[in-house]
């Protein structure tokens, strides 16, 4: 099976839109970077992709509310 690579900035809107209290830290604890450097990089400041990645598979499952909202209406 071959993967397709999504676009960093795509992963970036994914975790803004999914993100909850207390995301920043663990990205920061999982990566070994600071808060600092994690929410310059996922506000779009910094690049960093190892950062990018762990945000994007923290949140990649989580149901955001626009979705739950289309899915209460349909």
């Amino acid at each position: 099976m071959a993967y397709k690579q999504l676009n960093p900035v795509y992963k970036i809107v994914a975790f803004t839109e999914a993100k909850r209290h207390g995301d920043i830290q663990r990205v920061a604890q999982e990566t070994g970077y600071t808060q600092s450097m994690v929410s310059k990089t996922l506000r779009g400041l910094r690049n960093n992709t190892e950062i990018v990645n762990k945000a994007y598979r923290l949140v990649k499952d989580r149901q955001t509310n626009l979705q739950r909202l289309t899915a209460a209406l349909a």
